[in-house]
Parts: structure tokens; sequence; C-alpha cells
């Protein structure tokens, strides 16, 4: 266990938990073990400083999904590694044993965000491409960039850098200081977040073939409210740290609660130039079902750590301890990528 905040984290997932969700008898959604057959909540997962490095790292966090952590030592150098790459090993394909391990492909959280600069920098870099790369994969997204003012998308990207900057400043500011430095944050990542939420609706306004083009929109809501969410808890806010946190998973629930596997199939089947009937018709099915797959997986991860987000607070508020406190526990710790703990309520 660490403690600057107590007895609170455990460095690794109790092993009879993860033969249980190995068997089925526990279950995982977003940050969140569950007993499958009564639903009971047995835990939560909380992302720790070493897997922020990991995916605040351009070049690892591609690798780190492939690999789940089979060559760790390659995918980042610097003292995170070195200081440990036993545990991050370890703590990688327990992701992956748990079913979380897409976390680098959502830019979603275990727990409560510990982002740094680095993090958002990363996965706004990557929002920013995919959004610079959709006009060459749609025909029709030229006009819907021109609709959504392209320098006012980039503009808003510039603001998520620089709040995700001063909330990791507000970490070295006097407590006054940092207190009032991360309401700032958390009021101004508001805005951002509406803003993306309302661009990802107007695209999918025109109906679900738009689903690429609103994809980085997601991510950029959901990054937004982890944001948002963040800098509530560092100020101790930990009520109004769950209100924010219900009310972007129930922004992402409205814009793709309703896309599931057969919407989006149905949308790469209007593609096909086969006759219907034929043999190369219902290979094409398939093919358009396998294709959209991980798509759908992505929709549901982003939905699952989105309504969990802030899941831990209840259980922090339990046991007397500050989100604040548990926020610079998993933000010092140096080898182990997921910290668990365990639920002492019903």
């Amino acid at each position: 266990m660490i403690g600057v905040a107590g007895d609170l984290f455990l460095r690794t997932i109790p092993p009879l938990l993860r033969e249980g969700v190995k068997s089925g008898q526990m279950r995982v959604f977003g940050s969140v073990i569950r007993n499958a057959a009564n639903g009971q909540i047995v835990g939560f997962l909380q992302e720790a400083a070493p897997l922020a490095s990991l995916l605040g790292n351009t070049t690892a966090a591609p690798l780190l999904v492939a690999t789940l952590g089979l060559d760790v030592a390659k995918l980042v150098q610097g003292e995170v590694i070195r200081a440990g790459v036993g545990r991050i090993e370890e703590g990688i394909k327990t992701l992956a044993s748990l079913g979380v391990s897409n976390l680098a492909l959502t830019g979603a959280n275990l727990g409560v965000s510990v982002v740094g600069f680095a993090v958002i920098a990363a996965q706004i870099h990557n929002l920013k491409r995919s959004v610079d790369g959709i006009s060459d994969q749609i025909g029709s997204v030229s006009s819907k960039i021109d609709q959504l003012q392209r320098d006012a998308i980039d503009a808003d990207f510039v603001e998520a850098e620089a709040l995700s900057r001063a909330y990791e400043e507000g970490w070295r500011l006097s407590d006054q200081g940092a207190d009032g430095r991360w309401r700032n944050v958390a009021e101004s990542a508001l805005g951002l977040q509406v803003r993306f939420e309302m661009r990802a609706g107007r695209v999918l306004a025109d109906g679900v073939e738009q689903y690429a083009v609103a994809d980085p929109f997601l991510d950029a809501l959901s990054l937004a409210n982890g944001l948002r969410v963040a800098a509530l808890s560092a100020c101790n806010e930990g009520t109004a740290a769950e209100l924010a946190s219900a009310e972007g998973a129930r922004s992402l629930e409205r814009l793709t609660g309703g896309i599931g596997l057969a919407d989006l199939t149905r949308s790469e089947t209007r593609k096909m130039v086969s006759a219907a009937g034929t043999t190369r018709w219902a290979l094409e099915q398939v093919k358009a079902n396998i294709a959209v797959r991980d798509t759908v997986q992505r929709i549901r991860l982003r939905e699952a750590f989105a309504a969990t987000r802030a899941a831990p607070l209840a259980e922090l508020k339990r046991r007397g301890v500050s989100p604040r406190d548990a926020l610079a526990e998993a933000r010092e710790e140096t080898e182990c990528p997921m910290l668990f703990l365990a639920n002492t309520g019903s």
C-alpha cells in the first residue's frame, strides 16, 4: 500500500478479483468493478502518474495498446520506467486482463484524472490530426468543417492545452492560489465541453453516416469533462465534481447512446455496389460488420468511463479522505500505472 492519504490505494488488483473478472463473476464497467450476480460495487480503478506518462507520450500511446506491456521498457525512456519496469509491465498487463487497455484510444480516464499538460497536449495533437485527416476520408466533410468554423475549433484545442497547463501549475501554487486557479479551470472547461458537445451534435444531426466526423469532437468533449472533474476534485468540491461527471456522461449518452453495431453496419453497407442477395453482397455485409466493431467498442468505452469518472469520490468521502489528497497520492506514485480502491459501502 501507499499512503500520503492513509492506507487508501492498493498497487495491485486483489488476485480473487482478477480471477473473478476472468471467470465472469466480476465485471468491469469503466473504472468500476462489480459483482456480476448482484451488481454490487467491489472496488474502483484509479489511474496513477505512470499511466498518464505513458499516454502522454505520442510514440508510446499506440504501442501501449498494441503490445499490452510485452516490451514496456522500449515505450518510454524516463525516470518512471527506470524506477519500476516490473510494476509498469504488470500494471499494463492487468489493464489488458480487465478489458480497459484501450484507454490510449479513447482519451478516457480510470477514475478522476491525474492529467498533466503532456498528456492533454498529446491527446489534443491526436484529435487535431483526426480533424485534419477527415477531409481526406469523407467527401462531404469540407463543407462540414467550414460550417463548424475551423479557426474556432483550433482555438478551442489551444484553450484546452492552456487549461491543462493551468491545472498542472495549480499543484505548484500555495493552497489559496491553487484553489482559485482550479476553480477558474473548471469554469472554463465547462464552456469548452459545451462547445465540443454542440459541434458533435451538429454533425450527428445529419445521421450516423457522419459519425467519423463527430468522433474527434466526442473525444474532445470527454477530455474537457475529465479536466473539469479533475479541477473540481483538486479544490475539494467533491459534490460538484460528481455532478459535473454525471452531466458529461449524460451528454455522451444523448449523442451516442443510440448508436450501435447495426446502425454503423447499415451505414457501411450503403456504400456497397454488389446486388443484394448475391454471395459477394453477403461477404460485404460480413466485412462491414467487422469494420465497425472497433468503432462501437470505442463508443461504449467512452460512455462507460464517463459514467464512472467520479465514482471513487463517494468512497473517499466515507473514508474521510479529501479528493485533493487522493489525487496527490495518485500523482506521486512512481511505479504502478493503476491503483485499486476497495469499496466499503453497500
